[in-house]
C-alpha cells in the first residue's frame, strides 16, 4: 500500500512539474515575441528617426461575416515629432478597408492615435482547381485578406514672394504653389505585426512591391490544429454513437430483445444533445458545412430512424 501511495504522489509530482514547465515556456515565449517586437522598433527608429514604427494587431476574425478587424498603432520617429509627443506636421494614412474609411489624417499638434480597420476576407483558391474556399467547409476552409500601409505628408509651404515682385514672375510663382500643393512626400514605415488569434493559423506574405514607403501585405487563415483535431473528433464520436445505437435497436427490432421505456429517453436525449455537441466547435458556422455533412446529418438521421423504430416496436409487439 505504501508503494502504491508513493507511486501516486510521485506521478501527481512529475504531473505538475510538466504543468509548470510547459506554462512556463508560453510565458517565455510571449515574452521574447514581446522583446523581439519592441527591439525591432528601437532598432528602425535609431536608423530611421523620421519613420514610423506600426504595430499591428488582429482583434477580431469572422470568417462568417467575411471581415478581419486590426488594431493599428503607431510611434513615429524622433524627427516627427515634437518634445510633447506630438507631430510636427499632418501625416496621412492610406489604407484598403472594407467599411468604406480608407483616409485617416493625424494633424500637426495632436498625437498619433491608434485606429482600426476592418479588411475584407476572400476565400482562398485551392491549386490546380477553380474552387475557391468557402466558410462552409469547416473545419478545413482557408480565407485571405490584403492589408496595405502608406503614409505621406506635404512640403512645408516657403514663404511668399514680397508684394512689389515684378508681376513677370508672379505666374511662375503661382504655379510652383500649385505644384507644391500636389506634391507628396513619402513617409517611411516599419510594420511590426505579429499575427495571431484563438482559434486561427494565420501566416502573412509581403508583396514583391513593397518597400519601406508601402506595404500590400496578404494574410491568409486557416483554422488552427486543434480546431481541425476537436471537430474531427466531434465527428467519429457522433458516428460511433449513432452506430451504437443503430445496433442496440437492431437487437430490438430484428434480435427479438425486450423494448423498454429508457431506451426512448436515451435516444431522445442524444438526439437533441448532438445539436449542442455540434454548436460547442469553436467558432462554427451555421448548419450546413462540411462536417454536418459528413457527420452531424447523418447521425441525426439514424438516431431518428432508430428512435421511431424502437416505439413502434413497443406499440406494435405482442407481449
Amino acid at each position: 500500500m505504501s508503494l502504491i501511495k508513493n507511486l501516486k504522489i510521485k506521478g501527481f509530482t512529475v504531473s505538475l512539474a510538466v504543468i509548470f514547465v510547459f506554462a512556463m515556456a508560453l510565458m517565455v515565449n510571449a515574452q521574447c515575441s514581446s522583446e523581439k517586437e519592441i527591439k525591432e522598433i528601437n532598432d528602425y527608429h535609431a536608423k530611421t528617426p523620421g519613420g514610423i514604427a506600426v504595430c499591428a494587431k488582429v482583434l477580431n476574425l469572422d470568417p462568417i461575416k467575411g471581415d478581419v478587424t486590426i488594431r493599428l498603432e503607431f510611434i513615429p520617429g524622433d524627427d516627427l515629432i515634437k518634445d510633447d509627443g506630438t507631430l510636427e506636421k499632418n501625416i496621412k494614412f492610406d489604407t484598403q478597408s472594407a467599411n468604406g474609411k480608407a483616409e485617416v489624417t493625424f494633424e500637426k499638434g495632436k498625437k498619433m492615435n491608434a485606429t482600426e480597420v476592418v479588411l475584407g476576407m476572400y476565400g482562398e483558391k485551392k491549386e490546380g482547381s477553380d474552387y475557391t474556399s468557402v466558410v462552409e467547409d469547416y473545419p478545413f476552409d482557408t480565407h485571405k485578406a490584403d492589408l496595405s500601409l502608406y503614409f505621406y505628408t506635404k512640403p512645408d509651404k516657403k514663404k511668399e514672394a514680397p508684394k512689389d515682385a515684378n508681376a513677370e514672375h508672379a505666374e511662375p510663382n503661382k504655379e510652383a504653389a500649385a505644384a507644391e500643393e500636389d506634391e507628396e512626400l513619402e513617409v517611411p514605415h516599419l510594420l511590426a505585426f505579429v499575427p495571431t488569434s484563438s482559434g486561427y493559423n494565420i501566416k502573412t506574405e509581403k508583396s514583391k512591391d513593397s518597400d519601406e514607403g508601402y506595404t500590400y501585405l496578404t494574410m491568409t487563415a486557416s483554422r488552427a490544429g486543434t480546431v481541425k483535431l476537436f471537430s474531427s473528433f466531434l465527428m467519429f464520436l457522433m458516428w460511433s454513437v449513432s452506430l451504437a445505437v443503430l445496433g442496440l435497436v437492431i437487437t430490438v427490432v430484428i434480435g427479438g430483445r425486450k423494448s423498454e421505456l429508457a431506451m426512448f429517453s436515451f435516444i431522445a436525449t442524444l438526439l437533441f444533445a448532438f445539436v449542442t455537441v455540434r454548436n460547442s466547435q469553436p467558432g462554427v458556422p451555421p448548419v450546413g458545412t462540411w462536417s454536418d455533412v459528413w457527420s452531424f446529418f447523418w447521425a441525426e438521421g439514424i438516431l431518428g430512424l432508430c428512435l421511431l423504430s424502437v416505439i413502434l416496436t413497443w406499440v406494435f409487439r405482442k407481449s
